[in-house]
């Protein structure tokens, strides 16, 4: 039953009531940040006007690392960013600087790929490096990058380590090794990191939706298998017994990153593998990282991180895009999947520009040569229905923003639905008690037009 529709809606902005959001949204474009240094303030300026809160950036190991293509290591202090060549630092050192002087917030992988001396058995081989990256080392790069960026708060260790494109092997025998060697490099990454400040939060994982049946070198490994191999457990939950995990301890991390890409299927839609993880399985990631704590497995329980997600579009992608209305759809209802679960604190974007290259991700909001897509003009106002609750973000502001949930009448008009409402300090919407029918949200700027929504469907039930 629809509330009656009132005159209009505030315009009025409060104040921020906290300086740390409970929910963010986090944008990562690695190619505009780090490598399009004359279209950097652009970029920091379309973000900003997004309402993009954090920035993911890649801190790429073989780029910064002295001579990285040598088999054998160079003579330096790895855990000090002041033996490392000054020139290194340039890329990094200018976006983490573009994108807090504009006040969002920076957020760093200490990622991919590593140097040659940092990978044994690299010799053969030809860069990319993707073998087993030396955890020690790992560490002592994590702690140069910590000390080098205070401004940094927030870290992630390494990029989808259960894919092959990112380590490897990721099995040997039927043993899922990656996961192994992925908790080793974690804990001592995560030890070198809040060893330079407590105030430092660190995730774990990182990791890709899906995985192979296979349990070869290549085959990645399923995100849910991958847990329980960092957790030493078996699929019952009980402790392997097995040489991997003979000084097991649990594990530590201030929250666990996850990318669930779901690829052309809706956000909605369950990924038929229990172990795979997309934006409508983040509740089977919860309940394991839940009972690995109550275990003792994991040390403290932990919130989930979205800190990569996206659509490819056609155009330009003929192979792997969806139209581009359908983009800005899914993306919407990919917020919602995420506001759903309480214990999720962050919503991604990967790649505000698409890549000229169609083999690369086209997941951008605007199309190679900047032309926005859809989604670009939908992006700073979300609303769906997800069980007869409206769940809405309106990322751009601060504080508390007024809004109002429109229902479209018979004959396309809209009207206002109850009371106008305002949103969590994080711009953040829960509305309960929503009947079938059509919806959108209406976001009245202040000195602007409104912003709306697209529309979005709830069906009964």
């Amino acid at each position: 039953m629809l509330a009656g529709a009132l005159a209009g809606c505030a315009t009025r902005e409060e104040p921020a009531a906290d300086a740390g959001p409970r929910f963010e949204t986090v944008v990562q474009d690695d190619a505009l940040l780090l490598h399009r240094p004359r279209e950097l303030p652009r970029t920091i300026r379309t973000l900003k006007a997004l309402g993009v809160g954090r920035v993911r950036i890649n801190a790429t190991w073989s780029q910064i690392a002295p001579e990285p293509e040598s088999l054998r290591r160079p003579d330096f202090d790895a855990s000090d960013p002041g033996d490392y060549d000054p020139r290194a630092w340039v890329n990094l050192d200018r976006a983490v600087k573009a994108v807090t002087e504009a006040g969002m917030r920076p957020m760093v992988d200490v990622a991919f790929y590593a140097p040659r001396w940092a990978v044994p058995g690299a010799a053969g081989g030809r860069a990319p490096y993707r073998g087993l990256p030396d955890p020690e080392q790992f560490a002592l790069f994590a702690k140069a990058l910590a000390r080098r960026y205070p401004q940094v708060r927030l870290w992630t260790t390494w990029n989808e380590p259960n894919h092959p494109e990112f380590m490897r092997p990721q099995w040997r025998g039927r043993v899922p090794v990656a996961a192994h060697h992925y908790r080793r490099m974690h804990e001592l990454a995560y030890e070198a990191i809040k060893g330079v400040s407590g105030e430092n939060r660190v995730l774990m994982g990182g990791l890709t939706s899906i995985g192979d049946a296979g349990e070869g070198p290549t085959s990645a490994i399923r995100p849910l298998r991958f847990v329980r191999e960092m957790a030493c457990v078996d699929d019952r939950l009980r402790p392997l017994k097995r040489p991997e995990c003979r000084d097991f301890e649990p594990l530590k991390a201030d929250g666990f990153a996850h990318h669930p890409y779901m690829h052309r299927r809706p956000p909605d839609q369950p990924l038929p593998d229990p172990d795979s993880v997309g934006m409508a399985d983040l509740g089977r990631l919860s309940k394991l990282l839940t009972a690995l704590t109550e275990r003792g497995r994991i040390e403290r329980r932990l919130d989930v991180y979205v800190t990569e997600f996206g659509y490819e579009t056609e155009p330009p992608d003929p192979r792997r895009g969806i139209a581009p209305l359908v983009q800005a759809a899914y993306l919407q209802q990919a917020v919602a999947e995420a506001l759903a679960r309480p214990d999720v604190r962050m919503q991604a974007q990967f790649l505000l520009r698409d890549l000229p290259d169609d083999r690369l991700y086209q997941t951008g909001l605007q199309q190679p040569d900047g032309r926005p897509k859809p989604a670009l003009l939908s992006f700073p106002v979300s609303f769906a229905v997800r069980r007869g609750t409206g769940l809405g973000l309106v990322r751009p502001g601060r504080g508390q923003r007024r809004v109002c949930v429109e229902h479209r009448r018979a004959d396309g008009s809209w009207t206002e639905v109850g009371r106008p409402t305002a949103t969590d300090s994080d711009g953040t919407l829960r509305r309960p008690g929503l009947g079938p029918g059509t919806y959108r949200l209406r976001w009245d700027r202040p000195r602007q037009p409104p912003a709306y929504s697209l529309p979005t469907r709830a069906d009964q039930g």
